[in-house]
């Protein structure tokens, strides 16, 4: 069976649809994805946790899906045509019957997660009756030949098992304070200093570090593949937090007003410390230090 996974949503929101994507893949199903062009290029490609094809959520034909008028595209159609089911998290009904205009069977569900039960888990409700029980973990991404070309020139400016940041996310009130940044990776050697297209702010009292190694305007791939190399890799809850775990980084991410047990990065080697309160001006950079360390990951050297 060909299924068409919907999903509109910031890079972490595509991330969390990676256990969904292997239930599937376990089935023995073929998946594709129609999400946000940048986003879903993260699980672009062949192999366990990718998806065979993307339609770019964000391509100006897909907008009939909302339209509720006209017939559809012709390119749109053709690709719509190729799958059997469509799963759609989401609440817009023109979108669901636009979808079931070309998919022979569409299934709806709500974007939000219900409360105490994580995001990826949701994602996999409308499977399990079809499909069986979700894996517990899913694969690990792998590095494609010209993600690791992509990657290589930042690493040969890394030493092995650096420290990586991103100390941006999508909200200001997500962010544990600049300053203790600059303070956790003021003894390394060199690091991974991660900045999105609205972290301007956050990053600015990095950029001066003596070591600090800028990373900025990445394909997700390649990023994914510059953050498995790290020794550790520390952010906030962010898109790039959930692309770190999706490569099998170590992680020790930083939560606030979100909740982790809800929203919280799926990958084998991750620690979430949550701020007093949910406040990050709370969180001390002791208590990020002792994560690190139960991350395992001491390869980035001493942080005192």
């Amino acid at each position: 069976m060909n299924v068409l996974l919907v999903r509109a949503g910031a890079l972490g929101d595509i991330l969390l649809l990676r256990r969904a994507l292997a239930l599937l893949q376990d089935a023995g199903h073929q998946v594709g994805l129609l999400a946000p062009g940048h986003a879903a290029a993260a699980l672009a490609g062949t192999g366990p946790g990718r998806v065979a094809s993307i339609i770019p959520w964000d391509r100006a034909d897909v907008a009939w899906l909302l339209a509720d008028s006209g017939p559809p595209p012709n390119l749109l159609r053709e690709q719509l045509a190729h799958f059997d089911l469509a799963i759609a998290y989401t609440r817009n009904p023109t979108l669901v019957q636009a979808l079931g205009q070309i998919v022979p069977r569409v299934l709806a569900q709500p974007p939000l997660p219900g409360p105490g039960e994580h995001a990826s888990m949701w994602a996999c409700r409308p499977l399990l009756a079809l499909f069986g029980p979700a894996r517990g973990e899913p694969p690990v991404l792998a590095a494609t030949p010209d993600e690791r070309a992509g990657a290589a020139p930042l690493l040969a400016q890394l030493p092995e098992g650096f420290l990586a940041i991103h100390p941006g996310s999508g909200s200001p009130t997500k962010n544990w304070p600049a300053a203790r940044f600059a303070a956790l990776v003021a003894p390394a050697q060199s690091f991974l200093l991660v900045e999105g297209p609205a972290d301007a702010a956050a990053c600015a009292p990095l950029h001066d570090l003596p070591g600090a190694v800028p990373a900025h305007e990445l394909a997700p791939g390649v990023l994914g593949a510059t953050l498995a190399r790290a020794g550790v890799y520390v952010g906030n809850d962010s898109g790039v937090t959930h692309l770190a775990a999706a490569w099998g980084a170590a992680v020790v991410a930083l939560f606030g007003p979100t909740d982790p047990a809800i929203w919280g990065p799926v990958g084998p080697h991750v620690v979430v410390v949550e701020a007093p309160g949910r406040q990050l001006t709370e969180l001390s950079i002791e208590r990020v230090r002792q994560a690190i360390e139960r991350a395992g990951a001491t390869r980035c050297g001493p942080l005192a």
